[in-house]
């Protein structure tokens, strides 16, 4: 099956899509549309090409402004905010899960913050992840916990560095 992402339009149906996670179900019918139209964050979507209404899956970015910069010793001798993306959501139509389409949606919002990197400058891509259990998802492609004193906090990142190569391999 051929999957394009693309940014979400009204022409999407996003009434159908369930990933089974009530909240992020939500956010796709009844707010990801309202908030890009006011620039607060975008929504990408992945569909099939010989179905490009349904959606099978979602990602959302945003800014991000790091007040505390992470442990990092690029950005240690930085104490103002830094510019970075926020992986605000991620999600798989329940269809499609087991299917790695998943990890195509994370690439692509990769992909995305390179390119935010190129034009305005980010240190890397933030995300939170929803519990513990979803932490080694993000781990396999080099996310690091933000704050590594605190095991309480889900946080992550991956610095741009590692985007670069992550992105550069995967236009391979």
């Amino acid at each position: 099956m051929s999957i394009i992402i693309e940014e979400l339009t009204p022409a999407h149906d996003r009434k159908a899509f369930d990933c089974g996670v009530n909240a992020l179900n939500q956010f796709l019918q009844r707010q990801a549309r309202q908030k890009a139209a006011k620039q607060i964050s975008k929504t990408y979507v992945a569909c099939a090409s010989a179905e490009p209404t349904a959606i099978l899956g979602y990602h959302t970015l945003t800014g991000y402004s790091v007040t505390t910069p992470p442990d990092h010793k690029d950005y240690k001798k930085y104490p103002h905010p830094l510019n970075a993306v926020k992986l605000a959501r991620l999600a798989v139509d329940r269809s499609q899960q087991g299917q790695r389409l998943g990890e195509r949606l994370l690439v692509d919002a990769i992909y995305r913050t390179v390119l935010v990197a190129e034009q305005i400058s980010a240190i890397g891509l933030f995300v939170d992840p929803m519990t513990p259990q979803v932490v080694p998802f993000y781990q396999q492609y080099g996310f690091l916990p933000a704050d590594p004193g605190d095991p309480s906090r889900l946080e992550m990142w991956l610095p741009i560095k590692t985007c670069i190569a992550v992105a550069a391999t995967a236009c391979e």
